[in-house]
């Protein structure tokens, strides 16, 4: 937890994409400033931990710098610390979380959806669900699935859906994810798919 101290490194990246310093002060958002033994190559990313009632369980980095990760050779948008598990992100949502629960690729719109009040978890980009995570779902009558406007979201979705069978898809538009969604549309907009 020692890079939340460096937050504000992070702020106005967050901002333009809709994320409050309230919610990530909530979600022990941080920047890797000085980064820790096993985080090397990890500099000035924006540190997301994945919280338990225990603490972090696992962390991932994310490039927040103004460029196309895909278009530099060998640099990747997400780092995970060596050898690090896949898990889901912010299993603290199904505490409480009632009737249904929300999942979506990707730790920030995840982060999005919980700041406007639902309940949602993340998984680590679109080819990491794991089967067993359906297990951990069963208790939902109603599994919400945001994905991505495109072909692997609609994948996502498939693959999610034989393990999970309460799942319902709610893709978002044309080439867009949660985040992107929310600052084309609104709040209202990604809510209301809910409600449908």
């Amino acid at each position: 937890m020692a890079y939340m101290e460096h937050l504000p490194v992070a702020l106005d990246y967050l901002a333009k994409r809709g994320i409050t310093e309230e919610a990530a002060r909530r979600a022990a958002l941080g920047v890797a400033v000085e980064p820790l033994k096993g985080h090397e190559g990890r500099q000035g990313r924006l540190s997301i931990p994945y919280l338990a009632d225990a603490g972090p369980v696992n962390m991932t980095f994310r490039c927040i710098e103004d460029h196309d990760c895909k278009a530099i050779p060998g640099h990747k948008k997400y780092m995970l610390p060596s050898g690090a598990a896949t898990n889901l992100y912010n299993v603290q949502a199904y505490e409480g979380a009632g009737s249904h629960v929300s999942l979506c690729e990707g730790e920030l719109d995840a982060l999005v959806l919980s700041m406007l009040g639902e309940p949602a978890m993340g998984v680590p980009g679109a080819d990491k669900w794991q089967p067993h995570w359906g297990d951990i779902l069963q208790d939902f009558s109603h599994v919400y699935i945001f994905s991505d406007g495109d072909t692997a979201g609609q994948k996502f979705f498939d693959r999610v859906k034989m393990e999970c069978p309460q799942a319902i898809n709610i893709p978002m538009p044309d080439g867009h994810d949660v985040n992107s969604a929310y600052l084309a549309f609104g709040e209202d907009f990604l809510l209301r798919k809910i409600r449908e």
